[in-house]
């Protein structure tokens, strides 16, 4: 399938594509590159990442992990 990328470097999805992955109008796509090639991945809802860091013990275990990284990070 083509597409043609216009002066302001936009594209349209095709319709087969956008139902495959169920694209609707305000969602966002991550965009990358991967060996030379564009890729548009459609971004996982809330509903989706729900326990995805079930290795965290809690927020408060958590935010102390951030709040121990941020001491490191040095300000410019």
């Amino acid at each position: 399938m083509k597409v043609k990328v216009t002066r302001k470097f936009q594209i349209t999805i095709p319709l087969e594509i956008r139902k495959k992955i169920d694209v609707k109008v305000g969602d966002e796509l991550i965009v990358r590159e991967e060996e030379g090639k564009i890729v548009f991945i459609k971004s996982p809802s809330l509903r989706e990442l729900a326990g995805a860091w079930d290795h965290i013990e809690s927020t408060e275990d958590f935010m102390e992990d951030v709040r121990r990284m941020w001491k490191t990070w040095k300000l410019k």
